[in-house]
């Protein structure tokens, strides 16, 4: 079965080394960097390979490599990147905290991304996307830019990869773009009205949009934790 896993994710990431090297150059990401973005840190031999980046003293560094990554393949600009980091702050102290892969089925990665809910709504290998006409619209254009910057074909990613920080990071910035937006549906006359809701660039503001949007007021999270996850590198 593992031989079978190890198979699927090959096939569906064979990415163009040459469309992603400029993304690279600009984030200042070396090969080593690049190799721990694709590890899976659910393998305790990979996460041992890539301890310093994956759990280690430079995951905060790493993260945010990640998150220029991340950004520049769907063009967002400096408020994203800081939301992003500051998220993975919130949600795993950068992938510091002993329980991140602690629930593969369940949960994935530095995002600690739920299957139930975030990983089931942007859909994966299987799995298709769940949600109205304006969500599928908007979703199969980031899996388009995600195509054409890096190769990478998202309907084909299984969900065992989805803990890999690029790929959870792919993940968790899809999602991202699903609650940037309210859906209000008129039975009467089958339009869908979109309200645009962006992320502050403040980080009151954006511990707020956290846990109002992105989390959920009825979830253990606070806007406290967020300003101040105490992540103690």
């Amino acid at each position: 079965m593992k031989n079978i896993q190890l198979f699927e994710e090959f096939s569906a990431e064979k990415l163009f080394e040459d469309r992603i090297e400029s993304i690279r150059m600009k984030a200042g990401v070396n090969s080593l960097e690049w190799a721990a973005m694709r590890a899976n840190p659910e393998s305790a031999a990979e996460k041992k390979k890539h301890a310093k980046y994956l759990g280690g003293e430079l995951s905060k560094q790493f993260v945010e490599k990640v998150a220029q990554v991340v950004c520049d393949i769907f063009g967002d600009g400096k408020n994203m990147k800081t939301f992003l980091i500051r998220l993975a702050a919130a949600e795993s102290c950068y992938g510091t905290n002993p329980n991140t892969y602690s629930r593969p089925g369940a949960t994935k990665g530095i995002f600690q991304l739920d299957k139930a809910s975030s990983l089931k709504t942007i859909g994966y290998q299987g799995v298709p996307i769940e949600g109205n006409a304006e969500i599928q619209k908007n979703l199969n254009r980031l899996r388009t830019k995600v195509k054409s910057a890096i190769s990478l074909d998202w309907s084909q990613v299984p969900y065992s990869s989805l803990a890999k920080p690029l790929y959870n990071a792919i993940a968790c910035r899809m999602y991202i773009e699903v609650k940037l937006r309210d859906y209000n549906y008129n039975k009467k006359t089958g339009v869908i009205t979109v309200v645009y809701n962006g992320i502050p660039f403040d980080l009151a503001g954006q511990a707020k949009w956290w846990k109002t949007r992105y989390n959920t007021g009825a979830g253990a999270g606070t806007e406290a934790h967020f300003k101040n996850p105490d992540c103690s590198l």
